[in-house]
């Protein structure tokens, strides 16, 4: 199958720009800034915020990858990333603050990558999850403010934390199925 060219990576990627959105003003955002507020009550809303929307991003580009042709996974999320790129141009940032902001994501996508590999691995294919994205979640708590004497997040059976882990798995599953849509309609295929 011919690779689609840059114009369509780019239709694509302000596609699965609108499941960022989406993921943005969802449940699990909303989970995440309440188990950050009960993790630390004078957290800083807009690094919240920010910390959140990365979140949400890592998750996205794992969805991505799950599912779409391994061959396209790459151009797929620089269709992606061409796109947040669009938008963040419509904010007049200058180069300066736009590569303080890709630090920023290539620090996070690090350091998240073995938390998830970790809950994948664990979360995948149970039936009954016992907590769930528990390594994502401390990582988006260390984020949000490394603090020497954390609180327990898993304190009790239905805090924020557990709460926040289920918003993980229901908003993956959702971004899956969407990009499933996408996949067979750009791709013609089923993964």
């Amino acid at each position: 199958m011919p690779r689609l060219s840059n114009a369509e990576y780019l239709v694509l990627g302000r596609r699965i720009v609108m499941l960022l959105g989406s993921a943005m003003q969802g449940p699990l955002s909303d989970r995440l800034r309440e188990l950050a507020r009960a993790y630390d009550p004078g957290v800083n809303e807009a690094m919240v915020s920010a910390e959140v929307f990365l979140f949400n991003k890592y998750l996205l580009v794992q969805a991505c990858a799950g599912v779409f042709p391994t061959a396209e996974v790459d151009y797929v999320v620089g269709g992606l990333v061409a796109a947040l790129n669009e938008r963040a141009g419509e904010l007049e940032l200058n180069s300066e603050r736009q590569q303080a902001m890709e630090g920023v994501w290539q620090a996070r996508a690090r350091e998240f990558e073995s938390a998830f590999v970790r809950d994948r691995e664990y979360v995948v294919g149970q039936e009954s999850v016992g907590v769930a994205w528990e390594h994502m979640i401390d990582q988006f708590c260390r984020n949000v403010k490394a603090l020497d004497h954390p609180p327990d997040i898993w304190a009790g059976a239905d805090g924020p934390s557990h709460l926040a882990g289920h918003s993980v798995t229901e908003e993956f599953d959702r971004m899956r199925a969407a990009l499933g849509e996408l996949n067979r309609t750009h791709f013609n295929r089923v993964e």
